[in-house]
């Protein structure tokens, strides 16, 4: 069995560029976010925001048929690639989230250090079931996939 080379999709690569470009520019918004002291707010924030979104999004696209009898599967691809790997995937930083506890722990710091993580993956997860929630919720009410007036027909 030979080895396949991994076909490159210029589009797909451009939504992914487009949404880490936003995602990232994003994520330099959140550096704004004033520290409390080890704790880095904006990290925290970006990360979690991501989480939430993220969840959100893939509950969204996996349950909502209106949507891909809308926009087709392409336009499913793209909104995953482009808003999920991208813009997501900008506005998340695991290495930043490493290295502030790193240093945190290294400064002697390591109760804020490691609580630091801790809360941020404990609240990450806590994002992400509301946000798989609610992107579920979004997908059956079928509102953000068609008009409002195809909604209220339905109801």
């Amino acid at each position: 069995m030979g080895h396949r080379i991994p076909q490159i999709h210029p589009d797909i690569l451009a939504v992914v560029f487009v949404g880490g470009t936003i995602g990232t520019t994003l994520r330099y918004t959140f550096t704004l976010i004033p520290a409390a002291g080890d704790f880095h707010t904006g990290t925290l924030a970006a990360n979690l925001l991501a989480c939430l979104l993220y969840a959100g999004l893939t509950a969204f696209l996996a349950g909502s048929t209106r949507f891909t009898a809308r926009f087709g599967a392409q336009g499913r691809e793209y909104a995953s690639r482009g808003l999920g790997m991208g813009l997501c995937g900008g506005l998340s930083t695991m290495s930043t989230l490493a290295l502030e506890c790193f240093t945190a722990i290294r400064s002697g710091d390591t109760g804020v250090g490691v609580l630091y993580l801790v809360v941020t993956f404990t609240l990450g997860i806590l994002c992400a079931v509301i946000g798989a929630w609610a992107g579920g919720r979004l997908a059956a009410s079928g509102v953000a996939s068609g008009s409002v007036s195809d909604a209220r027909k339905e109801a």
